[in-house]
């Protein structure tokens, strides 16, 4: 066999032993005694209300962290299922890009937001929130959606460095106030075991070097990738992929992250990728990631 033929062959069996994992990896139920916090760029929330009601009659996580609304108030579907499953929700959004939130079955308390962070570029856009959630386990999480940066060079891929910049000033202050967990589509794959083949990006966004740098200062404030922490950080274990053929191909990205402070990120029992829902019909692009950590009841 050529060395091109055995890279072929080994291509195809990564990706056989990858579609044959997505059976084991979304929850099939909710958490118990564990406090679940969930990740979902759901790419708006008035086309995914009926998704929304799947997942969280499914896996009924303490806290959603969603991204892309595409709202500027929560749309009245997706509000009315939130209700009824025991959520408030914490958003800001402002029309038809963007916007983030939080949906939690406890009490939040704290919250910031885009245009109140007094950094130009987290308050350009609706694309931070972040609040204290009380309770047993009392932590700060923050939804973000980082911008995509468009192309190389483009004003845009700027502003999604000078928005990590930010985002690292602010979760630099986060953490020295007390737990914290940031979760959210960052919008970069931090290595090349993130992408499907890296060939494929080669000049493209999301993989540059200044994107990586730019994330692993974020990182280095003190945060612990939770999921590449639980599994490894070479597991492909991919959470977005274009529609059409290249979610059966597993052509995909890891660009959502569940990022905690060290202490807290210790207390992780075990971390989720929803295909159950991304393998539904209509759905996002993105699968929800979810993350259980062991609370006191449970230690």
């Amino acid at each position: 066999m050529s060395e091109s033929a055995a890279k072929n062959a080994a291509r195809l069996r990564r990706r056989e032993t990858a579609l044959a994992l997505r059976n084991t990896m979304s929850a099939e139920g909710p958490a118990l005694d564990r406090f679940r916090v969930a990740t979902w760029n759901v790419n708006s929330l008035k086309a995914r209300a009926s998704g929304l009601d799947r997942l969280l009659a499914r896996t009924a996580p303490d806290v959603l962290l969603v991204q892309e609304t595409k709202s500027g108030v929560v749309h009245a579907d997706a509000q009315a299922v939130l209700e009824r499953h025991g959520y408030g929700i914490e958003h800001v959004g402002s029309g038809a890009y963007n916007g983030v939130a939080i949906a939690s079955r406890h009490t939040m308390s704290g919250v910031e937001r885009s245009a109140e962070f007094g950094l130009e570029p987290l308050d350009r856009e609706p694309r931070l929130i972040s609040c204290i959630v009380e309770g047993e386990f009392r932590v700060r999480v923050a939804s973000v959606y980082v911008p995509h940066g468009r192309e190389v060079g483009h004003w845009h891929y700027d502003y999604k460095l000078d928005f990590l910049a930010a985002l690292t000033t602010i979760v630099t202050r986060w953490l020295a106030q007390g737990p914290t967990i940031v979760c959210g589509d960052v919008n970069v794959a931090p290595t090349d075991s993130d992408v499907f083949h890296p060939d494929a990006f080669v000049g493209s966004t999301h993989v540059t070097p200044p994107e990586r740098d730019a994330l692993d200062r974020l990182m280095a404030t003190g945060l612990t990738d939770v999921d590449a922490a639980r599994w490894g950080p070479h597991e492909r274990r991919f959470t977005w992929w274009n529609h059409g053929i290249s979610y059966a191909r597993n052509l995909g990205m890891r660009i959502d992250l569940i990022a905690a402070d060290p202490r807290t990120a210790a207390l992780v029992d075990t971390t989720w990728i929803d295909h159950l829902e991304r393998g539904a019909e209509r759905p996002s692009d993105h699968a929800a990631l979810m993350a259980d950590f062991r609370t006191a009841a449970a230690r």
